[in-house]
């Protein structure tokens, strides 16, 4: 059985709720009994909308890698509310149409991957908190790093003098998996929480790294060296340390450049 297939009946077979697909079905033009021509329809069936797909259509053509073109479409569509079965019969449709075959494992891992990240941030920035880990949504981390630069304006102060990010990004092994990965940083937020108890903000950046929204004291630094030796024999099941990468991120001087350095900590 192919790859794709393979997917294809795991995704039948669970017939669970989707919220990109229920996203994408309560809207108007999805549930009407008759659809313009080049309108998706349900499940990747004909009439589904190559343009959503021209990214990895054009690097089919032009015998590309078509690995950066299916992240991008992977993020694109779950943005639009589609799901990823949808999303996977359009690229069988595209492949069939285009190359006369089924989807290559790097196409339907790369649009897959950015999906599921793409749908993952989404549901994070709907509560305060992620379920797993306990730490703040990155929402959260932006909001209270808003209230922190209006309390600095209103009391003549600088927040990149007072307050600091702690950025920890656990290294993990090659073939780690992504229920692995999400472990990693149960671990990393349990020990944040052991050395920052003081009220500061825990949070999490993307799907790979978590930061501290503390007080620059004068102890940080030791602070931060606590956190790394913790982290390196967190784990008792096993003799190899849990190796991270730790730094202070210093805050720059206005609300919105901090919005971008989070942004670009969450995607880097």
């Amino acid at each position: 059985m192919s790859l794709y297939a393979d997917i294809r009946r795991r995704f039948d077979s669970l017939r669970g709720p989707n919220l990109a697909g229920s996203l994408a079905r309560d809207r108007p033009e999805a549930s009407s009994p008759e659809q313009p021509c080049g309108r998706r329809e349900p499940h990747g069936t004909a009439g589904f909308d190559r343009s959503a797909y021209l990214a990895i259509a054009e690097a089919l053509q032009d015998g590309a890698d078509v690995v950066p073109a299916s992240d991008e479409v992977g993020r694109q569509l779950a943005a639009d509310g589609v799901s990823l079965l949808e999303a996977l019969d359009g690229l069988s449709a595209l492949y069939r149409s285009i190359a006369g075959g089924e989807p290559a494992f790097a196409a339907v891992r790369a649009l897959s991957s950015s999906w599921a990240e793409a749908s993952l941030i989404y549901l994070h920035s709907l509560s305060c908190e992620d379920p797993l880990t306990g730490l703040s949504s990155l929402a959260h981390l932006r909001s209270r790093l808003g209230e922190i630069y209006r309390e600095a304006d209103l009391r003549g102060t600088s927040v990149p003098a007072t307050h600091a990010l702690v950025v920890v990004e656990p290294l993990n092994p090659p073939g780690t998996t992504p229920f692995d990965r999400e472990l990693r940083l149960v671990d990393v937020a349990e020990c944040l929480r052991i050395v920052f108890a003081g009220g500061d903000v825990l949070g999490r950046l993307g799907t790979h790294r978590a930061a501290a929204l503390v007080d620059r004291e004068p102890n940080l630094p030791d602070q931060v060296a606590t956190v790394r030796a913790l982290i390196t024999q967190w784990r008792l099941d096993t003799d190899e340390p849990q190796l991270a990468r730790i730094w202070i991120e210093g805050l720059p001087a206005s609300d919105a450049m901090a919005v971008r350095l989070l942004d670009e900590l969450t995607r880097r």
